[in-house]
């Protein structure tokens, strides 16, 4: 039995719900699945836009958001009816909120009693395309297909969206987005609304639509109407939905997604011991020492600030530059009383620093030295520097978590004097410079100053080693990287896919993950 666009939207948005059905609805029972950290990458296809006006051409290749399947939320498939209609055009995005609960306990148990709800009157499946909790986690609402193993849920079969039923009268050719709460009167967390850009910059770059614009629709009435082409539930009907607040912040959301578009420059490298280099989001591939015939052994990769290129340090601080990086020195005729063992580069990119296992930090181009710990006698060997947001200074930091700031680090603490289970392996500063985390090998995470601990690697059974850490724009995410090009993300930082194909052990990563 398919939809019909003459059916009401949502029961939740209708003239009024009672909190017996708001509780009904936020029913489920059963515990959430823990989502994956690592979360496996998968080609998109192209989609044909039938002349829907778009920012630009389509990009099916813009990164996936990390998701909670429907096995993940638990749907229990036996309730969907058939009739699924797909369309393979997308104009619009619509933003509703559920009218459920604000902040429960388990946003899996509300999502099945919408489920449930739904399913028990005129709806073939879940109304929405796609939910968000007031954790900002991002769920796959009504089912498209059945997807193949690692392959990824986009909400979408043979290239065609899978329409929903949430908006009366223009579910073809849109996908509706709803926010788990009842947001009448206040706004959503930020996390929640930060997690709604981050899906619709995918959603738009995989469609064409240009956020800022406001098309003519022909909506399932015949009428032509022009709304906005990211717009809130009430642009399309009469309805308090997606509340006052949410639906004055559209404006701003169309700005950020515009912005999110147009500096596509967020994703990340992942570089091998042999030099392989894997490019994922929209970071260029500008090539890797084993193409150029190189063979020294890479302990490093750090990005240029622009996302247009990179350098790759070998471990005699041979320096190899390729895209925008340019080559400013090197250490390779040097001789060394220890091996270089990374590299990091200053705000601007007209410099960097080599740090080698000592504690010895050498300059180049633009980069300043603001000191070392060469000549200290130390309990467990430097293995990496960082950087403040300004270059005016940089943390060291040592295997034992040990950490040394010069020029203007400010110490915020360390793991120095605590007896670890495995040893730190990598750190990130936040951007706002007032903290940073240490990673350990086992991937477990230790927050310092005002950065957030959003959870760690260490509860899973990990088949290899976290070898390094980085953090999202906002300073409220981070993902880690293991030896074997498992990506792993929390917190607002988006995963762009991992590398699958290492010919020999990951060394690093660099990028920028940019969230807003």
């Amino acid at each position: 039995m398919a939809e019909q666009e003459s059916h009401d939207d949502c029961p939740a948005c209708r003239a009024g719900l009672t909190r017996r059905t708001a509780l009904r609805m936020a029913a489920g029972g059963g515990a959430l699945l823990a989502t994956a950290p690592l979360l496996p990458s998968g080609a998109h296809r192209p989609v044909a836009l039938d002349g829907a006006r778009s920012l630009a051409a389509p990009r099916p290749d813009w990164p996936l958001p990390a998701i909670v399947t429907r096995a993940e939320w638990g749907a229990n498939e036996a309730l969907r009816k058939g009739g699924q209609e797909y369309d393979g055009t997308v104009e619009k995005i619509v933003v509703h909120h559920t009218v459920t609960p604000n902040n429960p306990a388990d946003p899996a148990a509300v999502l099945r009693g919408i489920y449930q709800t739904a399913v028990a009157g005129e709806y073939i499946d879940v109304q929405y395309n796609w939910m968000i909790d007031h954790n900002g986690r991002i769920y796959e609402g009504r089912w498209a297909t059945d997807y193949p193993p690692g392959a990824p849920h986009t909400g979408e079969r043979n290239g065609a969206n899978v329409r929903g039923g949430h908006a009366l009268a223009h579910n073809s050719r849109s996908i509706g987005v709803a926010f788990m709460g009842t947001y009448t009167d206040f706004r959503p967390p930020d996390v929640a609304i930060e997690a709604l850009v981050t899906l619709l910059a995918w959603k738009c770059a995989r469609w064409g639509i240009d956020p800022l614009g406001a098309t003519p629709y022909t909506n399932g009435d015949g009428q032509v109407v022009t709304i906005p082409n990211i717009c809130g539930h009430r642009d399309t009907k009469p309805t308090t939905c997606p509340g006052t607040p949410m639906h004055s912040m559209l404006p701003e959301i169309r700005a950020r997604v515009d912005a999110r578009l147009r500096d596509g420059t967020t994703g990340y490298w992942i570089a091998s011991r042999q030099g392989q280099l894997f490019a994922f989001g929209a970071m260029p591939d500008h090539g890797d020492t084993r193409r150029l015939g190189i063979r020294t052994d890479i302990v490093g990769v750090t990005g240029h600030p622009s996302g247009q290129g990179y350098w790759m340090v070998g471990s005699d601080g041979g320096v190899f530059t390729f895209g925008a990086a340019q080559f400013y020195g090197s250490t390779g005729g040097m001789r060394l009383n220890a091996p270089v063992i990374s590299m990091s580069t200053t705000p601007g990119g007209d410099g960097y620093w080599l740090v080698a296992r000592d504690g010895g930090v050498f300059t180049f181009g633009g980069a300043r030295f603001h000191g070392s710990m060469g000549a200290t006698r130390l309990n467990a060997p430097v293995i990496g520097m960082c950087p403040t947001p300004s270059g005016g200074g940089y943390w060291l930091y040592a295997r034992d978590g040990g950490i040394f700031s010069f020029g203007d680090a400010r110490f915020y603490g360390s793991t120095g004097g605590i007896r670890l289970n495995k040893p730190i392996v990598a750190m990130a500063a936040r951007p706002q410079s007032d903290g940073y985390w240490l990673v350990a090998e086992d991937g477990g995470v230790f927050a310092f100053g005002a950065a957030p601990f959003l959870g760690s690697a260490a509860p899973y059974n990990l088949r290899s080693p976290v070898i390094s850490m980085m953090a999202s724009s906002s300073g409220n995410g981070y993902i880690l990287l293991a030896r074997d090009g498992g990506v792993f993300t929390f917190g607002d930082a988006p995963f762009y896919g991992s590398a699958a194909g290492l010919l020999a052990e990951a060394v690093g990563f660099a990028g920028r993950l940019r969230t807003g």
